[in-house]
């Protein structure tokens, strides 16, 4: 980037902390002015103890630093990201791809998911294989995809495809260490079974991983139920993911600090990821976020392709939802302060983004969740009871609009739409999965220092069955 770039860039990114501090020194003001002469309510306080100011003004000016400043930071940063123009390579090349497919006891989904496979194989130009590891599956997972292969043989008979077995379940990294030891691409996609991507994804990644000479790259996840994505713990996903992906992966990609390559899609350079397997054992119930951390270790390069889009099976209960986030965290945690603590350590973009997730996402809900359970102890102790309750009130509906906007950017930036299928309008039921985020990351955070890691797999040595 050039030095009028980052200048730029520099005055771009520090506008939503000049605007986070507007908001904290004259928010008080508008909002006490709206009560007293457009409300019409006179206060009368009471002497107070000054403690409960400072409580209440902590809780006030984290909200405003953490929504408005760090929030818009990402915003902003995101929005660089995607008016950056791509550099095109003079040649248009098309290296051979290898699909890597982990599949246990996916009978249901594996069908769909190898069905989206033949289809951007067929609109890839280059050579494509799709390699399905049926992970000791009880189910009819190797049947099913075997059946799926010939039906789409019918069509492309040119698209090599096949199984290899695990006669007991190895885990997911040993299954994608083994497709990888038998694929011939230059570059690997990986796939998980209840995923199916649109037809002209990997033609997107590839071109990506080109442009930008790099050495992996992952796009868009579209969280599913599988049916009509009408069940309400999915359109919550939607909406969660859509801020995921469609502002902080945008913005961690401008500073090359992507902390993970999901399983639902990636692509990565088949040198690369061979040889990090072939020297590091994963240990991690979350093998994605492990292997993308190896890789930021060892100075690779990872990019985000939001329009090469992908759509998977997300939780539609919440006994599995809160597996997957308790799995999520204390794999992460397992992740930040013990397999990769030394990148914390790094001076860079990186080190910032990791004490990011740390301190916002556990010290952020341990306050997030205090402040919740202060109110009524606020309330009790307040100096003039109506009148907190009216600040309480306009405060959240402040809170409220920032979480609309928030939301309306993020599905911009991800489906190109600012209401999404109407998402925007369950805005109002989002901290329904907020607090079981956070639930979820206390309780993690708690059972990481007791000293759990997490049990999500066997990791044996493969018996393979081709």
């Amino acid at each position: 980037m050039s030095k009028r770039f980052k200048a730029a860039l520099a005055t771009l990114l520090s506008v939503p902390f000049l605007l986070a501090y507007l908001i904290w020194r004259w928010l008080p003001i508008l909002v006490d002015y709206i009560i007293r002469h457009i409300l019409g309510y006179e206060s009368f306080p009471h002497s107070v103890n000054w403690l409960w100011y400072a409580i209440l003004g902590f809780f006030s000016a984290w909200y405003i630093f953490s929504a408005i400043a760090v929030g818009g930071l990402f915003l902003a940063a995101s929005w660089v990201y995607n008016r950056r123009k791509i550099p095109q390579p003079s040649k248009r090349t098309s290296p051979a791809v290898s699909f890597i497919v982990p599949a246990h006891n996916e009978e249901k989904t594996i069908s769909k998911c190898i069905a989206s496979l033949f289809k951007c194989a067929a609109a890839y130009p280059g050579y494509t294989e799709i390699i399905v590891i049926d992970d000791g599956s009880t189910d009819n997972t190797r049947k099913v995809a075997e059946a799926t292969f010939k039906m789409n043989w019918e069509k492309w008979p040119y698209i090599k495809a096949k199984v290899i077995s695990h006669k007991r379940r190895m885990g997911k990294a040993a299954a994608i260490k083994t497709g990888v030891n038998k694929a011939l691409g230059k570059l690997i996609a990986t796939v998980d079974a209840d995923t199916w991507w649109e037809p002209d994804t990997l033609r997107r990644l590839v071109d990506r991983m080109i442009a930008e000479n790099l050495d992996a790259v992952t796009g868009f996840i579209h969280p599913s139920d599988g049916n009509e994505d009408k069940n309400l713990y999915v359109i919550l996903q939607q909406l969660e993911y859509s801020q995921g992906l469609g502002i902080y992966r945008c913005a961690q990609a401008l500073g090359n600090s992507i902390l993970v390559i999901p399983g639902p899609i990636g692509l990565y350079r088949a040198d690369v990821l061979r040889k990090i397997l072939s020297e590091v054992e994963l240990k991690s119930i979350t093998e994605d976020l492990e292997l993308t951390l190896e890789m930021q270790k060892r100075g690779y390069k990872i990019g985000y392709e939001g329009r090469a889009r992908s759509t998977t099976v997300a939780p539609h209960s919440f006994r599995i939802l809160w597996g997957q986030r308790k799995r999520w965290f204390i794999g992460g945690l397992h992740n930040f302060l013990s397999l990769h603590r030394g990148l914390l350590l790094k001076r860079g973009w990186l080190a910032l983004i990791l004490w990011y997730s740390l301190v916002m996402g556990y010290a952020g809900a341990l306050i997030e969740l205090t402040a919740t359970f202060s109110l009524p102890i606020l309330y009790w102790f307040a100096p003039d009871r109506p009148y907190f309750l009216y600040n309480l009130i306009l405060y959240s509906l402040i809170v409220f609009m920032v979480g609309v906007f928030q939301h309306a950017a993020a599905l911009k930036f991800s489906y190109n739409r600012y209401n999404h299928r109407r998402l925007l309008f369950y805005t109002p039921l989002y901290p329904l999965l907020r607090y079981i985020n956070i639930f979820a990351r206390l309780i993690c955070l708690i059972r990481y220092l007791m000293g759990e890691r997490g049990i999500w797999e066997r990791k044996d040595r493969p018996t393979i069955q081709v």
